[in-house]
């Protein structure tokens, strides 16, 4: 790399000139003055003896003080200087073969682009040392400035500023960084190239690599989302066959009743005991009609897309109710206590399938006696649920294992093993979460928390 620090200043030169002439002529002038002052108290002398003992006290005289004040400093200042211009060589040589050992090109644009200087590997990419060109002539493949090029901007000492480049070379891409400088005693730019070619290739082909990845993982995600839907379809239609035969009873009581007030409204004449019968009837076709709704709403699959503001405690009073019809024996007490919460963003089917899964598992627990406490409370924005029974608890080992899939303590013929995962799966879609708590002996307590909207349903 050329030298690019100054030229040596003539001024120190002229004032080491100009001090050995003052010294000089001050050394004249004193032996010249001591020979004047001495003539007169010397004995008589010739013109030759003069001059000689002129001449020598001069050179007596003089060379001392010529010798520590001309000519001792000007050997160290010489001396000095050869040092430095000995370090400065070694610098340069080291800093010439450190910029030409970097495996990267440079090159030095003055301010309009023309190359001043250039690495050898910069011209081995070249193929040429081709000072004065202009940069893009001779980079660029279509031989355009740069349209962000930091040469169409004021150069900035010492800044450095870094841009990306393509279509450089024969169509690789470069991040070239440039830096303000002085060189030659001109403003100029110190351009280094890194070729980021295979960095950009690879990072193009891991872009490609995870759309495609992520495209997978919606595939299977939607595979997943298919085949979950379909355990919680299954396990409904599993649930109806633990359902049926009280559903059956439920419904008959009232079909006989609205049987029997027709025949009687058939055979009575009385108009006031007809209307009697008429509104028994009307209350058992109700009776009816509310266990259907339940009974349909449990079963129909929830296809829609969309959710809705869920209100939690009316979708829990339509699980319990299903439990009433089917599941709840005479000895067993359900008490509520629902306070206002917040509704959810869900689909209502969903909900409905975790309340009355979890109810179910109560209701069984406790083998045909004891109490259900289901309550409801707003805590930090969240709908919060809790379900405790009095049944026989959970065992530690099996506590753990209770959201596995096909895990179950039951008979063979009283379930897969697939509610309590579908309840998880349910909650977790929703951003829910679910914990159990449970002492042997004593019950279990299911916590469900949803995430809630904006609206709090009063009583």
């Amino acid at each position: 790399m050329p030298d690019t620090s100054p030229a040596p200043q003539k001024k120190e030169f002229r004032q080491s000139a100009a001090w050995l002439l003052v010294v000089l002529v001050g050394a004249v002038f004193l032996v010249e003055t001591l020979v004047m002052i001495l003539l007169p108290v010397l004995p008589p002398m010739s013109r030759t003896e003069l001059i000689l003992m002129d001449a020598t006290l001069l050179s007596v005289l003089i060379f001392p003080i010529f010798y520590f004040l001309v000519f001792r400093p000007l050997v160290r200042n010489i001396t000095e200087r050869k040092h430095a211009e000995e370090a400065l060589r070694e610098t340069s040589d080291f800093n010439e073969l450190l910029i030409e050992s970097l495996p990267f090109g440079m090159d030095i644009v003055d301010a309009q682009g023309h190359i001043l200087y250039m690495s050898r590997a910069m011209e081995s990419a070249v193929g040429k040392r081709a000072l004065g060109e202009r940069c893009w002539n001779l980079y660029k493949d279509d031989r355009q400035q740069c349209a962000d090029c930091v040469l169409s901007q004021p150069l900035r000492l010492g800044v450095t500023q870094s841009m990306e480049s393509a279509d450089v070379l024969g169509g690789r891409v470069f991040e070239i960084t440039h830096t303000g400088m002085i060189y030659q005693g001109k403003p100029a730019v110190l351009e280094v190239f890194y070729d980021i070619t295979e960095r950009k290739h690879a990072e193009e082909m891991l872009e490609e690599k995870v759309e495609e990845r992520t495209r997978q993982l919606r595939e299977n995600q939607a595979e997943k989302d298919r085949v979950v839907g379909q355990l919680i379809q299954a396990e409904k239609m599993a649930a109806i066959g633990t359902m049926v035969s009280g559903i059956g009873h439920e419904i008959n009581n009232p079909l006989y009743v609205i049987l029997g007030k027709a025949e009687a409204i058939r055979d009575e004449s009385d108009v006031l005991a007809c209307n009697e019968h008429a509104r028994d009837i009307i209350k058992n076709s109700k009776h009816i009609a509310a266990i259907v709704k339940n009974l349909s709403g449990y079963i129909r699959p929830a296809d829609r897309h969309e959710l809705e503001n869920t209100d939690v405690r009316e979708v829990l009073t339509e699980a319990i109710a299903m439990a009433k019809h089917s599941l709840l024996d005479d000895r067993i007490e359900i008490r509520q206590n629902f306070a206002p919460v917040p509704e959810i963003a869900a689909k209502s089917e969903e909900v409905q399938q975790v309340f009355f899964n979890v109810i179910r598992n109560g209701i069984q627990a406790m083998s045909g006696r004891g109490v259900l406490e289901i309550s409801t409370a707003s805590e930090s924005g969240q709908a919060c649920i809790r379900i405790k029974d009095t049944g026989a608890g959970i065992l530690p080992e099996h506590l753990g294992k209770i959201f596995d899939p096909f895990f179950t303590t039951k008979g063979p013929d009283e379930g897969e093993g697939l509610g309590m995962y579908i309840v998880q799966k349910i909650v977790n879609k929703y951003n829910g979460t679910i914990v159990l708590e449970s002492q042997e002996n004593k019950g279990t307590t299911v916590t469900i928390r949803f995430p809630g909207t904006e609206n709090i349903k009063e009583e």
